[in-house]
Formats: C-alpha cells, structure tokens, sequence
C-alpha cells in the first residue's frame, strides 16, 4: 500500500446526513459493479437495549446505494448467548421492533447462518489460533459490504468496532464459539430436563442421554447450535479465553471475512457506551461523541477512532490492552495503524 491510508472523519451532528460526502470521497461504490448484492452488516441491538445505531443510517446508505444500481441488504448472524436473537425469525421480529423494518430502512433483511446459526463456510488460514474459520453461510452471496459499526467499550476486548463487527458478526455460532471459548458445550445437569430438544437437533448426532441427563460426546464440532435449542439453557460454554487470545482470534476471523471482498469501514463513535449492543440494557453515553469514521482500511479506522477515545476506553476497562487488537491486525496483515484524517 502506497502512503498513509485516508481515514474519512465526521462531526456528531453529520453522522447520517455527512454519508453521502464518505462515499462521494472514497469512490467506493463507485468501484462495485452495478446490481449486485451490497451487504450492509449491522448490529440491530439486544432486546432491552436500545443504543444500538440510528435505523436511518442504514437507511441513508441504502439510498446512496440504490443510485448506483447496487441492491443493499440489511445482513446479520444468530447470537451465541440464549435470548432473542438467537434464531433467525426471532432475530428479525426483534431488528423490526427497534426501526430496522423494510418500512424505515428501505432494505430486507438477512441472517446469513441459518435458523439457529448452524449453516458455515469454512475458510483457511495462515493462523495457529484459527486455522480454518467458520463463516455465516449466506456470507458467500456478498462479494460487497458495507461495515456499520458502533463503536463502544468492551468487557473482553477494551472496545468494540468495525473489527469485531465483521469478526464475530458474521462468524457462524461455531465460530463465534471458537472465538470465545477454548472449550466445547457442556451440559448442566440440574437444569437438563431430558427433554432431548438439543439431541434431536444436534447435526453431528453427538448428544446422548446418560442417567436421565443429555451429555455432548467426542463427535462434537463446537457449532453451538445446542446452546440455541435448550429451552432450558442446560447447555453452557467456559467464557474462559483470555483477552488477548480473543483479540488475536478476532483479527483472524475479519482477515476471512474480507478475503477476496470490497468493504468500506466505519466506526460510529457517538453514543459511547462502556458495554456493546449485546448487553441488555440501554446504558447512558460515558463520554460526549467523538464523531464517524471510514476507512477502506479497518485497522486505520480502528486506530483513528481509538486515539480520540483511548483513555475513556481504558478507564472503562483498566484490566484489559485494548491495543493487542490493533498491533495483530497491522502484523498479521489486515491494514495499516498510520493513517491520514480527512474532515468532511
């Protein structure tokens, strides 16, 4: 890459009507050829939690999209945890509660890796952490995304932004799990009801019944489909991989993700929160907003967006190095931490 790559910045109050100005300055759909699927990956927000991004965002770039013949898309994953979003249906009843139905944002949505997050890709890579990624299925029908992202804290990674956008969202539910986790399923056996939900479901038939009590044998692949189906929530994961392990992996999984794809970055550094949209309830801003960032480059998206708000990010998370994400991203080849700012 020659020079520094341009981070494109927006004040507060132009971060939905200043989008226009992002793509006219990149060029970036300008680049995509006319009527293919654009993939706009965004976070629709946890039941309970409303500080998830503004619908008219992805709204406003589905306009801008139209006007180059594109067909934008409103793309998504299953969650790991037990909630709402954790199956398809669900997941877009919840997304049209919070404003993002076709109505608001102009656009269908899609959640690309099935009814319970069991349909992946598998994608090599050059990584002792994560040697074979496993992608959302439905990823393969986009060669073009746009990546929205809130940016915010963290209570494994420091913050959370464009790269854990791509990374966990849109990761499969065994990827998600490889991420989070060292370890497979495992059963709880005071809440098993032997109810054999997750045996019935289970794609490599690794559920048996031991006792009365459903126990996940050596055949598992760690797809995280049975945490899903336990109407029970008998099924649980060791949340036990380190911060920076997680960090490393995520780099990982955003290098699958973009292979091979066009992808324009931003970081959305307003309503700034100590927790992602995962949580389940909505926080107050810890900090006044910052601003948008875009990048074609995600690492420099990331680094511009974390030199404005590194020390409110660590007071959130004293304990965490927040900064592991951004020398593994530049080393391992994903971007470039130097950058230049362009005002719009």
């Amino acid at each position: 890459m020659n020079g520094h790559p341009v981070v494109y910045y927006l004040p507060p109050d132009r971060a939905v009507t200043g989008l226009a100005a992002v793509f006219e300055a990149s060029g970036f759909l300008k680049r995509l050829k006319p009527k293919k699927k654009l993939g706009l990956k965004v976070h629709f927000g946890e039941a309970g939690n409303d500080n998830h991004l503004d619908p008219a965002i992805v709204r406003t770039v589905a306009i801008a999209a139209s006007h180059h013949n594109l067909q934008p898309v409103a793309v998504e994953t299953t969650a790991l945890y037990r909630g709402r979003r954790q199956n398809a249906a669900e997941h877009v009843r919840l997304a049209r509660e919070h404003g993002f139905g076709m109505d608001r944002i102009l656009v269908p949505i899609d959640i690309l890796d099935g009814t319970h997050g069991e349909k992946y890709y598998e994608v090599p890579l050059d990584s002792v952490l994560v040697p074979v990624a496993r992608l959302a299925r439905g990823l393969r029908r986009y060669r073009y995304l746009v990546n929205l992202a809130r940016y915010k804290g963290h209570m494994l990674t420091g913050f959370g932004g464009c790269i854990k956008n791509l990374a966990m969202g849109l990761a499969a539910k065994a990827g998600k799990l490889e991420m989070h986790s060292d370890s497979m399923p495992h059963v709880v056996p005071d809440r098993c009801t032997a109810c054999g939900t997750c045996a019935d479901y289970c794609p490599s038939r690794a559920i048996a019944f031991v006792r009365h009590v459903a126990a996940i044998g050596p055949g598992c692949t760690g797809c995280g489909g049975c945490l899903a189906v336990c109407p029970q929530g008998a099924i649980a994961v060791d949340w036990n991989a380190a911060s920076e392990t997680v960090q490393r992996k995520m780099v990982d999984y955003c290098r699958a993700v973009v292979s091979g794809r066009e992808v324009l970055h931003f970081d959305f550094a307003v309503n700034i929160t100590p927790n992602c949209d995962c949580n389940n309830r909505t926080e107050r801003p810890a900090t006044a907003d910052v601003g948008v960032f875009a990048s074609l480059d995600p690492v420099a998206c990331e680094q511009a967006a974390f030199d404005r708000t590194g020390d409110v990010i660590r007071r959130f998370w004293p304990e965490i190095e927040p900064s592991v994400l951004l020398e593994a991203a530049e080393t391992d080849g994903l971007g470039r931490r130097d950058h230049r700012i362009e005002a719009l």
